[in-house]
């Protein structure tokens, strides 16, 4: 079976969606990657993937550009026929969907991960976009099985009207590998606090930098990283040059992209992300928690999927560097409750997010979306056990 998955950014396939190609293709599928060009695109080829660019606009809604995405899309589609297709991200799964739908292909998946500053933020910009959005998934997600990362997206859309109960699939993020993130010793000297993330305002960068400075000012021994690359094409991007000159001050370090995410948290005592809008539930926060490490974040939906106040970690209000102050400085006096939250942490990611059962949730998905799939299913013996992804229902939002 040919498989296309499809995401804005390299970037996103490449550190999010990687581990789901290997798997379909050590299942003997093809797999092909679709995205807008970057620098990570050079590794699809060297992984082995056939690779097609896609001109997408990640920035506001522009018809004529937005037209030209989904024609180039629906000519994709025709050239490589897919038996089935799997997209990521809110714009491609309007997009891809409807350029599916118009190429015939057989099966489409769609997966929401997050709806971001769209839905939370009460903008007038934000209000349009989310009018036409919402428009655009109504004529877009008709037919199509669609996977959730947390209730309280999945609730959004129901309740829209945008997706039936019956075509709704509850899957906690992508996964993270639990053989490579695993509980560590703390190590010694001053505590650690990092935030890992795209360097975005949303992700309450700015709180964590503000924090950092009151911790300064009290005297608190803490280091303070922001570890995630500066993303222009984001209309929410912390610019570089404000990232350098916080790093020259000193009250926080960045250190820009990494990928040895495993080492960077051995290094860490405690995982921070001050989230100000909805996630689809971040996977810092599931490798953090899989590395035994607390977790400090904000009570918005798919942060509070991973982040249980007391019991792996402390929940602060959005927008709020004092109480994020608060609670670093209070885990950073008090090492047995880190090791507590730590131990929790890992006994939820092992029961709920582990890469190994959001695979074979996902696989059950592709299965009701191509009765084809079913052949391939039965051969994934690897992953034993029965559970699916269920149907949502309204009665578990928030």
């Amino acid at each position: 079976m040919r498989i296309v998955l499809f995401a804005n950014s390299d970037w996103y396939l490449y550190n999010f969606r990687l581990p789901l190609a290997h798997h379909l293709r050590s299942l003997g599928h093809e797999v092909v990657l679709l995205s807008p060009p970057g620098e990570f695109a050079e590794r699809f080829e060297t992984e082995g993937y056939a690779w097609h660019a896609v001109e997408m606009c990640r920035r506001g809604l522009n018809p004529i550009e937005e037209v030209r995405t989904v024609r180039q899309l629906r000519q994709l589609y025709a050239e490589i026929k897919p038996d089935l297709v799997h997209h990521f991200t809110l714009k491609s799964v309007v997009y891809g969907s409807l350029a599916a739908r118009r190429s015939g292909v057989p099966g489409v998946v769609n997966a929401v991960t997050g709806l971001g500053y769209v839905y939370t933020d009460d903008s007038v910009k934000a209000r349009a976009i989310r009018v036409v959005l919402t428009n655009l998934c109504r004529a877009a997600l008709k037919g199509t099985e669609v996977i959730f990362q947390n209730p309280d997206d999945a609730g959004i859309f129901v309740e829209a009207g945008l997706v039936p109960e019956d075509q709704c699939h509850l899957i906690y993020g992508s996964g993270v590998d639990t053989e490579r993130f695993v509980t560590q010793p703390e190590e010694a000297g001053t505590p650690t606090v990092m935030l890992a993330s795209r360097m975005l305002w949303g992700k309450g960068v700015g709180d964590f930098v503000e924090a950092g400075r009151l911790l300064r000012d009290r005297n608190v021994a803490v280091r303070m990283r922001l570890v995630g690359p500066a993303d222009p094409d984001n209309h929410a991007a912390v610019p570089e040059a404000t990232l350098r000159a916080w790093n020259e001050e000193g009250a926080v370090e960045w250190l820009g992209f990494r990928e040895d995410m495993d080492d960077l948290l051995r290094q860490s005592h405690i995982v921070c992300l001050p989230s100000q809008y909805g996630e689809g539930v971040p996977r810092i926060l599931i490798e953090a928690a899989a590395s035994g490490r607390p977790l400090i974040s904000t009570n918005r939906p798919g942060c509070r999927e991973i982040v249980h106040h007391g019991t792996n970690g402390l929940v602060v209000p959005p927008e709020d560097p004092e109480a994020l102050a608060d609670a670093i400085e209070t885990l950073v006096t008090h090492a047995q409750q880190r090791l507590q939250f730590g131990a929790a942490g890992r006994e939820l990611v092992e029961a709920q997010f582990s890469e190994r059962q959001v695979l074979r949730e996902t696989l059950k998905v592709y299965a009701d979306a191509h009765p084809d799939f079913q052949v391939s299913l039965a051969v994934d013996e690897g992953f034993g056990g029965d559970g699916a992804a269920e149907p949502v229902s309204l009665s578990v939002t928030s």
